[in-house]
């Protein structure tokens, strides 16, 4: 006998769930990985993600139709070969996808923009044409103004991927940090408003800030800083609220 999990805190799936029934879920779209379960012989608790990962499509040709699948009364009720179609093409499309450590599937996730770093970008360039200038005056002085500008670049890398921007289905999350990572999320369903600031040169160069605020903190929960497309991940997380379909990027 397989082994069954029971979903906490999900009202709509109270009965519990084989691994079958879970992938089957999840591929749909109706459960997402990070959800958490208990397995119902050991009491150990798990993620859906943790449950299903690596899974193949479950190999009977009809799958049990279990009491939580919802069917429309004026309906004939789904062909069987049509829904395992469907759950093959979105499982080969989750297959391209990241996810985060608990499992939830990365539909944006972004870095700032070079072109944030403006001021640090025309530093670099003077000092490489300084050291392209000091090669015909002094060659130590062009190697100082050379390493300094590779220092420079270094230090602008550093400071972008030191910053990661994640969306996923559930929220917004803004991690930071090198050597200790440290984080600030906004759940989808509690943002109230989502700003989105374009101005002076880095408007001009199509750079944005997005601000994130929830209903539980009057100021700013999670803010996006010199992102690209900053007006099209609004839209994004407009459609998650919505409930609406939505492109992973």
């Amino acid at each position: 006998m397989s082994a069954r999990y029971t979903l906490q805190q999900h009202p709509a799936f109270s009965d519990p769930l084989t691994k079958e029934d879970l992938y089957t879920l999840v591929a749909r779209g109706s459960l997402a990985r990070g959800e958490m379960c208990i397995d119902e012989d050991t009491g150990l608790t798990h993620t859906v993600g943790e449950l299903v990962s690596g899974m193949r499509r479950p190999s009977q040709p009809r799958l049990d139709r279990p009491a939580y699948r919802e069917i429309s009364p004026d309906a004939d009720g789904y062909e069987e070969e049509e829904i395992i179609e469907e759950v093959e093409e979105e499982d080969a499309e989750e297959d391209d996808n990241d996810y985060t450590p608990s499992g939830e599937v990365i539909l944006h996730h972004a870095h700032p923009s070079w072109l944030g770093y403006t001021k640090a970008l025309f530093l670099c360039i003077l000092l490489i044409i300084a050291g392209g200038l000091l090669f015909v005056i002094q060659l130590e002085y062009a190697v100082i103004a050379l390493l300094c500008a590779s220092s420079t670049f270094i230090a602008i890398g550093i400071s972008r991927y030191s910053h990661d921007y994640i969306i996923t289905r559930e929220r917004v999350e803004l991690i930071w940090g090198i050597i200790g990572r440290s984080s600030k999320e906004a759940r989808i369903c509690d943002i109230r408003s989502i700003d989105v600031y374009e101005s002076g040169l880095k408007g001009l160069l199509g750079l944005g800030t997005i601000d994130f605020s929830t209903a539980a903190n009057a100021g700013i929960e999670v803010q996006f800083k010199d992102m690209r497309q900053a007006h099209e991940v609004k839209d994004l997380v407009r459609k998650l609220q919505r409930g609406g379909p939505v492109t992973d990027d």
